[in-house]
């Protein structure tokens, strides 16, 4: 899998880029601010339909398309060769109304696969990436959210269901939530959650199941990858710790897991009425990071924080190809420069193990053509980029 050719149109830095590419290595070097990394984040929402920061959909397009344009808008297309022939991918991010005294505040998305309109589900998994970031420190040290967040871009890209039943999942929690709140103010029976509940529990157990199906092989692949990355006599660990009673814990790869699911909301109920919100489910997961068993969030370094995150996302190519046969985009975002030499070779070497890859830095020395033999490289300033 890679992309063939990458356009952008009104988005962030980039009035217009259009840009072909090969299989391969792509490093493009540029100063800090220079549009790097809204390149390799078009990349990723083109693949997941999600931009990589918090924001609103406003925030992809160019300012001064905002500030001047009538109708201001953002296009990222993307080309894509798999094994089973080309695609072409759209978002498109239109403004809305411009008010007499600013600009708009408010944009919708539309989604095309091969000109026609779709829905962002199906736009999702047809190009696959993992990227790797600074940010990814913040799967390890951040809130459970940013952990589930990780959790939902990862396995949407490798399963269709996966993002029917996460969609499903999180519209039927808003109900049963309304729901609980005016119960919880005695309008309405309890009886009223049964339809809910049965459609939670469907949704929620594709959600629990392929979330610890994937946790055990992403752990078994990052213990081994951190092995190689760290200091020797450092085991990693990766415990997925599903929001869920403990009894179900061990009954997550049973085919009676919407059964038991449901029963657990049924017993919860009262207790879900008092609080006006639904407390066990997918939506409220996490995951746990040890490092010879001590929680990493609170007792590994900032060193170690990055070598796990890294480990995650090499174990991540792994699981992505073994799913579907065909390796993902691999999209490096200014890490190498802070990397020992060891870590970037070992980081290095998944390069070769993939299609296409999309290295950014603000080096022009690292790394070098002896680390990256037969790169492309490119010169990114202002908005432009240049081949060099």
């Amino acid at each position: 899998m890679y992309v063939v050719r990458l356009e952008l149109t009104g988005v962030r830095t980039f009035r217009r880029l259009e840009l072909p590419l090969t299989r391969g290595v792509h490093l493009i070097l540029g100063a800090n601010a220079s549009g790097k990394t809204n390149l390799v984040e078009s990349i990723a929402m083109l693949a997941t339909t999600r931009g990589m920061r918090a924001g609103s959909d406003i925030d992809l397009i160019a300012w001064d398309s905002l500030a001047e344009d009538p109708l201001p808008a953002a296009r990222l297309v993307a080309e894509v060769e798999t094994a089973g022939g080309r695609t072409t991918l759209e978002i498109a991010v239109i403004a809305g109304e411009r008010p007499a005294d600013g600009v708009p505040t408010r944009a919708t998305r539309r989604f095309r696969v091969n000109g026609v309109a779709r829905r962002a589900s199906d736009l999702i998994g047809r190009l696959r990436v993992v990227m790797f970031s600074a940010e990814d420190l913040r799967i390890v040290e951040g809130p459970p959210a940013l952990r589930r967040r990780y959790l939902d871009i990862t396995l949407a890209q490798l399963d269709p269901a996966y993002v029917r039943a996460s969609q499903r999942y999180a519209r039927v929690l808003q109900q049963r939530n309304s729901l609980l709140r005016r119960l919880q103010e005695r309008r309405g029976a309890a009886g009223e959650l049964e339809f809910w509940d049965d459609e939670l529990a469907a949704a929620g157990a594709v959600l629990l199941a392929s979330r610890a199906d994937a946790l055990r092989r992403l752990g078994r692949d990052a213990a081994v990858r951190y092995d190689e990355l760290g200091p020797a006599g450092e085991r990693l660990s990766i415990c997925y710790r599903p929001a869920v009673p403990d009894e179900m814990v061990a009954a997550l790869a049973e085919h009676d897991l919407a059964e038991r699911f449901r029963a657990a909301l049924e017993a919860g109920r009262r207790g879900d009425i008092d609080r006006g919100m639904t407390r066990i489910g997918p939506h409220r997961d996490d995951v746990a990071f040890a490092i010879g068993g001590r929680d990493a969030a609170a007792f590994a370094s900032r060193g170690q924080q990055r070598t796990i995150a890294l480990a995650l996302r090499l174990a991540e190519v792994t699981l992505s190809t073994e799913r579907t046969g065909d390796p993902p985009v691999l999209l490096l975002d200014d890490i190498l420069s802070e990397l020992d030499a060891h870590r970037r070779e070992r980081v290095l070497s998944a390069a070769y193990g993939v299609d296409q890859v999309v290295i950014t830095t603000p080096d022009d020395d690292r790394p070098g053509a002896e680390e990256l033999p037969g790169a492309t490289r490119y010169r990114m300033a202002g908005g432009t980029l240049a081949r060099i």
